[in-house]
């Protein structure tokens, strides 16, 4: 009868304990590359998707804490994996903060990257992007798709809840059958590659082919203000 009484007075205890802790609010990380940290189409940093989604859930009463410390202008699939595996570790506010503990601790992860090796690939491609054979757009697509897996699998290592892959978009001004192949391509391997790590794919491509007033600086690759808030508004409709 003892031990009957001691077990439910345990399970009562615990179950106190995990009532008045638990918490339905989120703690949101991004990371990633320069739209992680909302860089413009005039090339300052200013308001990202991911600070108009984190506002939207401040509003709702649904955001416990919120970070995007470790998204870097420029950021590459190879340097987020190498700051994955040496576990980065920045201070704030006077405190240590690593990488590989945020993502622990985040119930939701946005992950934007992968255009800049793209674009990094084009450049040093002997040929313009408009004489690209398929072979070589195979070849480049391939190889950032294979930097993705190695990071997605050490990602899914810390982040073991719910993570979200910002779609690509064509920032180049050349809109032509070749680019709509490499594009299409990359965004079907992209896809496939996130269903077998459990990640959300938010696909941006025709909406940003529709609206061409979300990229409009003509020497800049970067969305506007307004192209940041449609991403955010995606993910609201898609996943929360």
């Amino acid at each position: 009868m003892k031990k009957i009484l001691c077990l439910l007075i345990i399970s009562i205890l615990v179950y106190t304990i995990y009532y008045f802790n638990h918490t339905d609010k989120i703690t949101y990380v991004s990371i990633g590359d320069s739209l992680s940290v909302g860089i413009d189409s005039n090339g300052n940093t200013n308001y990202g998707y991911s600070n108009y989604l984190s506002n939207y859930l401040k509003d709702k009463d649904l955001l416990k804490s919120y970070n995007n410390y470790f998204s870097t202008s420029g950021t590459r699939i190879v340097d987020l994996e190498n700051k994955l595996e040496t576990n980065w570790t920045i201070k704030k506010d006077g405190k240590s903060l690593s990488l590989k503990k945020c993502l622990r601790e985040a119930d939701l992860v946005t992950l934007s990257v992968g255009m800049d090796d793209i674009l990094t690939e084009l450049t040093l491609s002997t040929v313009s992007v408009e004489n690209l054979s398929n072979k070589e757009i195979t070849t480049i697509v391939d190889k950032t798709v294979e930097e993705l897996d190695a990071l997605f699998k050490e990602l899914r290592k810390y982040a073991k809840e719910d993570i979200i892959f910002i779609g690509y978009y064509n920032p180049l001004e050349e809109e032509s059958l070749t680019t709509e192949r490499l594009y299409t391509y990359l965004i079907t391997k992209t896809k496939a590659l996130c269903k077998t790590y459990d990640i959300e794919y938010l696909d941006i491509y025709n909406l940003f082919k529709r609206n061409k007033n979300y990229i409009d600086n003509p020497t800049n690759i970067y969305p506007t203000t307004e192209a940041y808030q449609m991403i955010a508004t995606k993910i609201i409709e898609n996943y929360l």
